[in-house]
């Protein structure tokens, strides 16, 4: 059974009374490419700049883009929808995406920077780790490129209604994700782990095809 959605572009859902901490779980869509734009770009050009060729550069940053595919089916995957049994870890884990699921406001279908930045400081130190420097400057540049590239379009598959049948694809599986069956399609901006890890929906599944979801 199709879940009743509640999507809004109005602000319904008062997590914080502080009006400070409350305004740190809401982000301008504005905002991630403002501050990870730059920062992407220019960890690539680090890379180039600490010796790496600028086509070693570009395929690095091209890596990191489809490393953060998994990544982000990952997180979606098990840690996201990872449900604690302890209240107080419900209670952190609750703003984090279990309420993006119930209510999706507009100003909350981005990564607000207090979640982003300690996570893309802790994925890049698992990288520098990994890969030491110069690689990892320009590889999780363009890591930074695809986190920037699922935000949008996770923001694009709630708030627009795509013409284009990519566009259409896109939206189709991430509303099946939200109101069909929330073990389905945790990819958001490639479907290819979904199908490597087969939690996508089969074309033979009709159930779960929910005309009105692609609208």
């Amino acid at each position: 059974m199709t879940k009743k959605a509640h999507l809004t572009r109005e602000r319904v859902v008062r997590l914080y009374q502080n009006d400070f901490l409350e305004a740190l779980t809401r982000v301008h869509p504005a905002i991630p490419i403002t501050i990870w734009g730059p920062v992407s770009l220019g960890l690539i050009y680090l890379g180039y700049q600490q010796g790496l060729s600028a086509r070693t550069a570009l395929l690095l940053a091209l890596l990191g883009g489809f490393v953060w595919t998994f990544v982000e089916y990952c997180l979606h995957r098990w840690i996201f929808h990872w449900e604690p049994k302890g209240k107080r870890l419900r209670e952190f884990f609750y703003p984090m995406h279990q309420l993006h699921h119930e209510v999706q406001e507009w100003d909350r279908l981005l990564a607000p920077p207090m979640m982003a930045v300690p996570l893309a400081l802790a994925l890049m130190g698992i990288f520098y780790w990994l890969l030491g420097t110069p690689i990892v400057f320009s590889f999780f540049g363009g890591f930074l490129i695809g986190y920037l590239g699922y935000d949008y379009i996770h923001f694009y598959t709630h708030f627009v209604r795509p013409k284009s049948e990519l566009g259409k694809g896109l939206r189709r599986r991430h509303l099946q994700h939200h109101f069909v069956a929330e073990d389905r399609w945790y990819g958001v901006s490639s479907p290819l782990w979904d199908y490597v890890f087969r939690t996508h929906v089969p074309k033979t599944q009709r159930p779960y095809q929910a005309g009105k979801l692609t609208e």
